[in-house]
């Protein structure tokens, strides 16, 4: 004879479930996140050298539930590299986990000249990431809720330009349903804030238009620009300045 287990039963042993893996996930986020606060803390806030290794990175995005790929992994790798060296402002196109990253990286006294600018769209995304700012204080990095608008030939953030640092020396443009075509919007809205040393990372510049437009961006300001990867339309645009 066997028993039957009611119904609400079964959903209330399904929905525990539920909150347990729930709790277990942001434990690991919040153990990760703190990881990645130490690593940084003890490379100076990056200045020293010393960068942020890509597997407790990658174990920060599985554990949100957004595990990276080889390529992702890649993109990530070029932004921790740059950002290490980033003597100045850095501006991203798009709130995301990297934020809280790259503001880890930015965070301490050695790194006191380098504040972070992030983009966003999203009013609710952008009042998270801010949270998480706060909660892990994280400082150096400011959330500018803007919405995206459409321009002449490319969608962009509808923010003043004059609102970010002058002499940036590090853009990041992950692109995003919002800004499609990001690179080219940030090329012409702030690329006149670019530092005379500067770099460009930009991801999803597929279009063969959006291509050649970056191409013919750097011959026209003196930067190299490399395709780092054509399937995943990663560009790398690096400007040095004379001397």
């Amino acid at each position: 004879m066997s028993l039957a287990i009611p119904a609400a039963t079964v959903r209330g042993l399904a929905s525990l479930r539920a909150q347990a893996a729930t709790f277990e996930r942001f434990r690991g986020f919040d153990r990760c996140v703190r990881k990645l606060r130490a690593s940084a803390s003890a490379a100076g806030g990056g200045g020293g050298g010393g960068e942020i290794p890509i597997g407790a990175v990658a174990e920060l995005y599985a554990h949100w539930g957004d595990p990276p790929t080889q390529a992702d992994e890649s993109f990530l790798r070029s932004c921790l590299a740059e950002v290490a060296q980033a003597p100045g402002a850095i501006v991203q196109c798009g709130a995301s986990l990297l934020t809280l990253v790259l503001g880890s990286v930015c965070q301490g006294e050695a790194a006191a000249a380098r504040q972070l600018w992030c983009l966003e769209h999203d009013a609710h995304w952008a009042s998270v990431v801010r949270s998480w700012l706060t909660q892990y204080r994280i400082g150096n990095t400011h959330v500018i809720t803007t919405r995206a608008q459409l321009a002449d030939g490319y969608v962009w953030y509808g923010v003043d330009p004059e609102r970010l640092a002058g002499n940036v020396s590090l853009l990041l443009c992950d692109g995003a349903r919002a800004t499609p075509q990001g690179v080219i919007g940030a090329l012409e809205r702030i690329g006149s804030r670019l530092a005379p040393s500067s770099t460009v990372l930009a991801r999803h510049v597929s279009r063969a238009d959006d291509v050649r437009a970056v191409q013919a961006w750097a011959k026209a300001h003196d930067a190299a620009c490399v395709v780092v990867d054509r399937q995943q339309g990663f560009i790398k645009l690096s400007r040095r300045a004379a001397g």
